[in-house]
Formats: C-alpha cells, sequence, structure tokens
C-alpha cells in the first residue's frame, strides 16, 4: 500500500516519516496531485491544511483529490484544531483530523490509529470490489459493481423510475425503492425516495437527521429509519 504525505515543515516531514517509513513526501500540492493522479490504486493520503503560510490549501487539495479519487483515504495533520469544524464543510471523507501540537506519544498513537483504520477501509472495498448485483429493470437487468453504487433515489414524476448514483456515472433502472433493500445487505432505505449503499456512508447528524455520502452528498433520514442507520454509529 502506498502512502502519500503534503507538509512544507522538514521537521514536521521527518516526524512523520519516523512513524510511516514509506511514505512519500510533498511540499507542493501541484507535484503531489500529479503523483495521485499516475497511482491508480487506492492509497492513504495525509495532508497539512497550511502550506507555503496559506491556510486551507491542504482542505482544498482534498476537494480536487475526490475529484479523481473517491476510493483513497484522507487523514488532516494540522496545528490548526481549530478548523474541524470547516473541515466537515467540505465533504472529503477524511478519516481523521489530527492535531500536530499534541505530545509526541499522543501524535503517535492518534497517527497510527488512523493509518490502521485507512488500511482496514481501502481492504474492505476492495474486498467487494468484484462484487455485482443485478438490479431489475423493467423487463429487462442491470448488472452492476457494487462497490460503485453510492445510493439509489426514485423520480419524483415516476415512482417506478430509479437513478442509481455510481462513482463516475448514474444508470436508470425501472424498479422499486422498497424492492432495493432484498436485493443485498449493504442496501439500507432511509428515506421514502433514498435507499443508499452502507458501505459509502461516512457520517451522520444526529441533530438534523442526515446522512453524509463518501461522495459530500447529504441525504435526509426519515424517521422510521432513525434506529437502523444510528446502529451504524
Amino acid at each position: 500500500m502506498n502512502y502519500y504525505l503534503l507538509e512544507d515543515n522538514l521537521v514536521q516531514q521527518r516526524r512523520i516519516q519516523q512513524i510511516i517509513e514509506n511514505c512519500q513526501v510533498f511540499d507542493q500540492p501541484t507535484s503531489l496531485l500529479e503523483a495521485l493522479k499516475a497511482d491508480k490504486l487506492a492509497k492513504v493520503i495525509l495532508l497539512d491544511l497550511e502550506i507555503r503560510t496559506v491556510d486551507n490549501v491542504g482542505l482544498n487539495v482534498a476537494k480536487m483529490i475526490r475529484q479523481f479519487d473517491t476510493m483513497s483515504q484522507i487523514i488532516i495533520v494540522t496545528t490548526h484544531s481549530e478548523m474541524l469544524e470547516q473541515g466537515l464543510k467540505y465533504h472529503i471523507s477524511m478519516i481523521d483530523f489530527i492535531d500536530k501540537a499534541q505530545s509526541e506519544t499522543l501524535f503517535t498513537k492518534r497517527l497510527l490509529s488512523a493509518v490502521t483504520e485507512a488500511e482496514q477501509q481501502i481492504r474492505q472495498q476492495s474486498g467487494t470490489q468484484s462484487e455485482f448485483i443485478t438490479l431489475p429493470n423493467g423487463k429487462k437487468s442491470e448488472s452492476i459493481n457494487l462497490n460503485d453504487i453510492i445510493y439509489m433515489t426514485s423520480s419524483q414524476s415516476q415512482s417506478h423510475r430509479l437513478t442509481v448514483c455510481c462513482e463516475q456515472k448514474n444508470i436508470q433502472v425501472r424498479t422499486t425503492v422498497k424492492s432495493l433493500p432484498k436485493l443485498h445487505q449493504n442496501f439500507m432505505q432511509i428515506h421514502a425516495a433514498y435507499v443508499v449503499n452502507k458501505s459509502k456512508v461516512v457520517a451522520f447528524d444526529a441533530h438534523t437527521n442526515t446522512v453524509q455520502l463518501n461522495n459530500g452528498v447529504l441525504l435526509p433520514c426519515a424517521r422510521k429509519y432513525l434506529k437502523s442507520m444510528r446502529q451504524l454509529f
């Protein structure tokens, strides 16, 4: 598995490389993005928020990464812990937001824990990568890679016309929302109009009853499905 770090401080570069020995280090966003695009495998990406004294660079880079890579796992490492709330608004599906100002012991423990979780997420994704599922489409059917499916939603004008929102494209099928959860254990209905792939759910806001997916999309969770959703978190 490959590891990438965007960090322009030499001391912090060495600090992180002592923890993750084979981590490839970049101090410029452009060179990092070029390397990530060339590496087609899922990877662990660590981003500092401030580069060359410019705030929010790491978050902007993360947003650009998500435009071409939804499988890799992102970890934010920064001295700006106060920016956590702002970071969540970018919907970059990050594994953790780690404060570099922590003691060496705490920082190392937190970083290793985040990297382990990121590796597990990637392995889980790889494990389901070749599993295809057949969705009814009127008298025909559509065979789709399960790991490509993020969520499915019904048409407002045609209840039997569904849009399957995938990682790279959307597919139209003729079936009903309530029939989808019976097709696979990963499919969970959260609303009269929405069924999500549970492996793509990254967060649930219990205050607003909102489900966040790995592509940054926010969907409402109806009251009757709250119990099932809470069991995921």
